[in-house]
């Protein structure tokens, strides 16, 4: 089979939006803790699915059609699959997890309790069920169009060294769909064990692709609905790029920080994308000028028309959308390399 990734792993939307939140929100604001730690949540959760993409990377390349963070959707249900493998034999969901501690599978109630260094513990729904449910929804939405060719398995992967695994049942099943890191390629050869047998022809394998990746529908995510938060709750201003300070200054053509005293031209760049990202999809002058905080209506139609963004309308009544690569579907496109990964993790 000639190797082919469909979908490689972009920085989720969802981290993009919040970690854009956490710039914004005013500080001191009730939410502001609950944003942070759901920041935290998504970081660590978008490092194990890096850590599993440079593991499925090192499979043999002949032997594997590769989706990363593959959404989708069945009977108005949207779910996520971080990856999946297709051979020509089945399908594999990898369910990626990076959570450190002591993991405790309650089997009887089907949740994973955490327990932290304090004794304190916290409750997971059981990832071994998130798993289930997107080969059953997969499952279906294959079949719904004629495309239920082939087998569909599932694994849950723990990416954290400092993951200690406990089950409160001695089902010898327990972690049957369950790895850490050093046991995937190992949970991978049992599925290859098991499904053993080839059943499409290479031709099948691509149509099915080509039907997976035509049906990808990134879900629409309003974040400051989400938190029970308004444009009011949002800081305006220029962001400072060194020190992240809002608002920098506007002096001569040039924003300055009062904090950091770093001067930039094009400060505002990034600031504009907050806003499209958070506010709305559509920007006019007023709003612009309001947000930047700039001196004049003319400044603030020199800093859009520099953008080269989109219109529609004249004068007053003018609308600029955001260019193509800030739409949100693009927004968290595949970075380059691997340090710009890291950058963005690091980041904030």
């Amino acid at each position: 089979m000639i190797p082919l990734l469909m979908r490689d792993l972009p920085v989720p939307l969802r981290l993009v939006l919040t970690q854009v939140l956490v710039y914004r929100i005013l500080i001191g604001h009730p939410k502001q803790p609950e944003i942070e730690k759901d920041l935290a949540k998504r970081k660590a959760g978008f490092r194990g699915e890096l850590a599993l993409r440079n593991f499925v990377k090192q499979l043999p390349q002949e032997k594997y059609v590769i989706f990363h963070d593959l959404q989708l959707e069945y009977n108005g249900f949207h779910f996520q699959i971080d990856t999946l493998l297709i051979s020509r034999n089945g399908i594999l969901i990898i369910e990626a997890k990076n959570i450190a501690g002591t993991l405790i599978f309650d089997n009887q109630f089907n949740q994973l309790i955490r327990v932290k260094p304090d004794g304190t513990e916290e409750i997971f729904e059981d990832p071994r069920v998130q798993a289930e449910r997107l080969r059953i929804l997969l499952g279906r939405l294959l079949a719904k169009y004629g495309m239920n060719f082939l087998p569909i398995d599932q694994l849950v992967f723990f990416s954290s060294t400092k993951t200690f695994l406990k089950s409160n049942t001695n089902d010898p099943n327990a972690f049957k769909k369950v790895c850490k890191s050093r046991d995937i390629f190992k949970k991978i050869e049992t599925f290859e064990n098991t499904y053993n047998q080839p059943r499409v022809d290479e031709e099948t394998i691509y149509k099915i692709a080509n039907f997976l990746l035509s049906h990808h529908t990134p879900q629409k995510i309003n974040i400051l609905k989400e938190y029970g938060l308004t444009r009011n709750d949002i800081r305006s201003g220029v962001r400072c790029p060194d020190c992240l300070h809002i608002p920098m200054v506007y002096d001569r053509r040039s924003w300055i920080c009062p904090i950091c005293l770093y001067t930039s031209k094009d400060a505002f760049i990034d600031s504009i994308r907050d806003y499209f990202l958070l506010i709305n999809s559509s920007i006019t002058n007023a709003e612009c000028r309001s947000f930047l905080h700039l001196p004049t209506v003319h400044t603030a139609q020199k800093k859009l028309h520099l953008l080269k963004l989109p219109y529609e309308g004249e004068k007053r009544g003018r609308l600029y959308f955001p260019l193509l690569e800030w739409e949100p579907q693009n927004i968290m496109a595949t970075l380059e390399n691997e340090q710009k990964y890291a950058n963005f993790l690091i980041k904030g």
